[in-house]
């Protein structure tokens, strides 16, 4: 193939440029963030596909819940290769909420992007349609204070996604930059060129996010009480965090067309129903917290 061929047939791969100035550079600080808890197949897979497919600087924040496998000889041998990850260990499982609260306290800019540890990333540039998507956010509500979820494939056909009202948000060539993305809505042979980097990123505004994965200003995340569900939720959180949006004020929503992830364990598997079950038991009688936070609610139920 010659070189002219190579670039009609092939898209121009993407090498971000802190030197440059992106106009849908809307954070200029992004940690992903997870808690793990033994599983470390999940993982390990999880951390992998962040790490090969978001070519942009961000921080990798992860939060082990008292793992008991290999999952934290594999966390520390991971933060000693790269300075931009963090490990939180802690002794023993205290539940999700416990390890959102960690996140919540080590995180004070940017954007947060919390996954469940069993998530894997499938976008190219995935980071890129993060920002690019708070971007078209920003340009129609005139701020980016909204709280957003990608597709979660495996997910749709159960239909765990209630949007109730999809909004075209467009990104003008003028106020956009590269990379082209998933968002375009031109060919890329359009012999309009001005037109090649008009994008529109669909949003489905809903009540309710659910599918493990959330995009959240951390200056939106820090003002969450989540201290109010800790210890009773050792499982998911969705309805938890959607109250407290709700109670912020802050509008949430699905990108419809943008970053794609899975869920490497969904439906649960009946492992992953054997340790809510062990935990559930465990903690009922283990945990101090748990056990006053019971006694709370009974008395708030007489």
């Amino acid at each position: 193939m010659t070189d002219e061929s190579a670039k009609r047939f092939n898209p121009k791969l993407f090498e971000y440029d802190p030197a440059q100035v992106y106009p849908w550079r809307v954070f200029n600080r992004i940690t992903v963030a997870a808690v793990t808890w033994n599983r470390l197949e999940h993982t390990r897979r999880f951390i992998d596909s962040v790490m090969r497919l978001s070519h942009l600087p961000y921080y990798l924040l992860i939060i082990d819940n008292g793992s008991t496998d290999e999952t934290v000889p594999y966390l520390r041998q991971l933060a000693a290769a790269h300075p931009h990850v963090t490990i939180l260990e802690n002794r023993t499982n205290r539940g999700l909420v416990r390890g959102l609260l960690q996140i919540r306290d080590a995180v004070d800019d940017g954007l947060v992007i919390y996954c469940d540890n069993d998530m894997e990333v499938l976008s190219n540039y995935w980071l890129v349609l993060w920002q690019k998507a708070f971007h078209a956010v920003r340009l129609a509500l005139g701020h980016a204070d909204v709280v957003l979820a990608p597709r979660v494939v495996n997910r749709d056909e159960y239909r765990f996604r209630y949007a109730g009202r999809r909004e075209i948000l467009p990104i003008p060539a003028a106020l956009n930059g590269e990379p082209r993305s998933c968002y375009a809505t031109t060919s890329k042979d359009d012999p309009d060129l001005s037109a090649r980097l008009r994008e529109d990123v669909i949003v489905g505004w809903t009540d309710f996010l659910i599918g493990g994965v959330q995009a959240i200003p951390a200056h939106i995340f820090r003002r969450m009480r989540l201290e109010d569900a800790y210890p009773r939720f050792i499982g998911g959180t969705d309805s938890v965090q959607s109250s407290e949006y709700r109670r912020l004020g802050v509008r949430t929503g699905y990108i419809e067309n943008g970053p794609v992830l899975r869920h490497n364990d969904w439906p649960y598997t009946e492992e992953k129903v054997r340790m809510y079950e062990t935990l559930t038991k465990s903690r009922a009688v283990t945990d101090y917290a748990y056990i006053r936070g019971k006694l709370r609610d009974l008395a708030r139920w007489r």
